[in-house]
Parts: C-alpha cells; sequence; structure tokens
C-alpha cells in the first residue's frame, strides 16, 4: 500500500527516463513498492513496446508512466510529421497496453525550443536535480548528488537502465524517507500542490 501523501510535508519526485528496462526497471519498482513510495517513468515507445508487461505493473503499482518520445530523437531537429509520429506512437502504445494515457512529456535530451513546445499538447517536465547518472555510472556519485542538492519539490532525473542508478536507489530511496520526504509521481506532487500542468509550459520543479 501507498502511504497517504500529508500535502504539508516535503515531497520529491525521482523520476526515470529511457526505459523500462527488463533488467533494472523491476528491480526500482520492487525498492519503491518496499517502501511505499512512487516514482514517475517516462518511457520510450520502442522500450514500452518491448516490455508491456513492466508497464502494467507500474500502472498497478500506482507509478505515472510518462511520454519521452517514440525513439529519442532531438525534437528541435524534426519536421512537423516526424515529431507528430515520436509523441502521439507512445501515447497510442501506454494506452494499448495499460489503459491509461499518459498527460506529461519530458523531450529527449530536454532538448526543446519555442516552435516546438507550441506543437506539443502536453505540459513538458524537465527537473531541478540532475543525477547525470548516464556519464558517471557510479552509484556513490548518483546518491551523493540526490543528498547534497535536494529540496522540497523537487523533481530528481534519473535513468533505469544502469546498474549504477538501480544500486543508488537502493539507497537513496529509504535515506530520503528517512530525511522526512515523501516519494510521489509529478502528478501526485502537482494535486497535492493545487497545481495543475498546462500544456504550453515547463516545469523543472514544484518547489513552494
Amino acid at each position: 500500500m501507498k502511504t497517504e501523501i500529508v500535502p504539508d510535508q516535503p515531497m520529491v519526485a525521482l523520476t526515470f527516463d529511457d526505459g523500462p528496462s527488463s533488467v533494472y526497471t523491476p528491480a526500482i519498482l520492487d525498492i519503491l513498492n518496499e517502501h511505499n513510495s512512487s516514482g514517475t517513468f517516462f518511457v520510450l515507445g520502442t522500450e514500452a513496446e518491448q516490455h508491456p508487461e513492466i508497464l502494467q505493473r507500474m500502472v498497478n503499482e500506482g507509478h505515472e508512466i510518462g511520454n519521452h518520445s517514440y525513439s529519442h530523437l532531438n525534437f528541435t531537429l524534426l519536421n512537423d510529421a516526424e515529431l507528430t509520429y515520436q509523441v502521439e506512437t507512445p501515447q497510442v502504445i501506454v494506452e494499448r497496453i495499460t489503459g491509461k494515457v499518459p498527460t506529461i512529456l519530458r523531450p529527449p535530451y530536454g532538448f526543446f525550443n519555442d516552435e516546438v513546445i507550441q506543437k506539443i499538447p502536453f505540459p513538458i517536465v524537465l527537473w531541478s536535480v540532475d543525477t547525470v547518472d548516464w556519464q558517471s555510472r557510479n552509484a556513490d556519485y548518483i546518491y551523493n548528488i540526490i543528498i547534497n542538492n535536494v529540496k522540497d519539490g523537487d523533481f530528481i532525473l534519473m535513468h533505469d537502465i544502469y546498474e549504477s542508478t538501480l544500486e543508488a536507489v537502493r539507497r537513496i530511496v529509504p535515506e530520503l524517507i528517512n530525511q522526512g520526504y515523501q516519494l510521489v509521481t509529478v502528478s501526485e506532487m502537482a494535486d497535492n500542490r493545487g497545481i495543475t500542468l498546462q500544456p504550453g509550459n515547463t516545469y523543472h520543479n514544484l518547489h513552494r
């Protein structure tokens, strides 16, 4: 059972890009569930197609699925038809698998411009703590970045496709809870802060 969210208590959103991974994502889900916590998974359409059972598990266990494009292309380099395909295809895939449609999007690499924002019919969710886990591949480094920078309302960026990230999550989840943070989805945080995430807007965090 997920812990009931207390709106006036500190909260952060752990977010994971580029999965799901058949190896690491289920283990990350295990850790979150063990600690009655939630995560937000910005999935790629290509990976979602390969691992429908993991997507269904995410939904069943109260996590949030966000759109991270179909195949991780730089949105600023695409024509309208390509952009539409990259944005709409994951929506169809996730709905077909889970019955739910993602309501938030994170562009690959965090790359976007004003033109892209106008063409994407979703709130764009970025991050306020970048663990750079793809570069370091070092669990201690990832853990320390989070512990040294985290504050109430942060969106923490990780990738659920690396063993080092899994090992960092194993330590960071109980430690954040020990420090008094609730680990919630992006949409749960918005709901509990009375914020409606709007298409055409970008969100790095929901600091008070």
